[in-house]
């Protein structure tokens, strides 16, 4: 590729083979600080992004992957960071929406919703097929100690934003939730999040996860129990999915050392994960990384990750 904007492509648990578009693929230009973040670069909340990538740039090189990669499922718009932070994110999404369709791939932004209520983002957001919101919390001070907010954004704007995007979108709308132990997890912040949950108009999915990756602070996971638990006390009108890692095969991807390092940058990956989703050329160039120490392990409960030393 020729920029670092492409990573890729990955077997998403909850999307499909996705292949990944960073928005922010230099440096981390995010409007939250969020406890379990897994991008190890540390930067100050931002409103706006300093650093771009040109959109023509970005459209070549998705064009160029769509190529190399033509049986993709969703094109990921993320970002180092919050991909809503990208200027020109209105005039990017209606130059790939046909590219999309041409090589029947369906397009989804992840964001963390913080910009979920300004009307201009709104309007980018509904040129997308799928778009996924987080909302962790749904108080302001559970808000503020787990997504350490930029100053002068409010869990209500979030939820007043989502309410009213709901309304007007014609595509899949799905709400993320991490929980990570002793913050987010009191019954009376999980009673709240269930009773917001049921003021949304129009959700395609809610799903409910814990922490998998090694974060940037010392935060840990809840249990597949504990999780399992929360789950339940839901109200059962709506559609919850519980994320959590598959143990299953699901086909052979073929990274070079280059694209190999960008994912983990940006997703870290287990041994299992390579040898399960990779095939032998990548598993190779994966362990040639490994005793060139350009890998580094990390560890979240008993579970190795790898993700480049940089």
């Amino acid at each position: 590729m020729k920029t670092n904007v492409i990573f890729g492509p990955i077997t998403s648990r909850r999307f499909g083979v996705s292949l990944g578009i960073d928005l922010s693929p230099n440096i981390k230009q995010c409007n939250f600080d969020c406890l379990y973040c897994e991008l190890r670069e540390r930067a100050k909340q931002v409103g706006f992004q300093s650093q771009t990538v040109p959109v023509d740039t970005i459209v070549s090189d998705i064009e160029e992957a769509l190529n190399k990669f033509p049986n993709i499922d969703v094109l990921t718009f993320t970002a180092n960071g919050e991909p809503t932070l990208y200027p020109e994110l209105d005039e990017l999404i209606s130059k790939v929406s046909p590219i999309a369709k041409k090589f029947k791939t369906k397009t989804l932004i992840l964001s963390n919703g913080g910009n979920s209520w300004l009307g201009s983002i709104q309007k980018s957001l509904l040129q997308f097929d799928k778009v996924k919101l987080s909302l962790d919390c749904v108080t302001e001070e559970c808000f503020n100690k787990l997504d350490r907010p930029l100053k002068g954004i409010t869990i209500e704007d979030i939820k007043n934003g989502i309410i009213e995007f709901s309304k007007i979108f014609k595509g899949e709308l799905y709400i993320e939730t991490l929980f990570v132990n002793d913050i987010n997890t009191k019954s009376e912040e999980i009673l709240e999040i269930n009773r917001f949950f049921q003021k949304v108009p129009t959700v395609f999915r809610i799903d409910l996860g814990t922490v998998e990756r090694p974060p940037i602070y010392d935060v840990k996971p809840i249990s597949y129990e504990k999780l399992y638990s929360i789950a339940r006390s839901f109200s059962s009108t709506l559609p919850i999915m519980i994320v959590r890692r598959q143990n299953r095969k699901e086909r052979d991807l073929s990274l070079s050392k280059t694209e190999l390092l960008k994912t983990l940058s940006l997703r870290p990956l287990t041994r299992f994960d390579i040898s399960s989703l990779c095939d032998e050329v990548t598993q190779r160039n994966f362990r040639e990384l490994i005793v060139k120490k350009e890998l580094v392990v990390e560890k979240i409960g008993d579970i190795e990750f790898f993700r480049p030393t940089y």
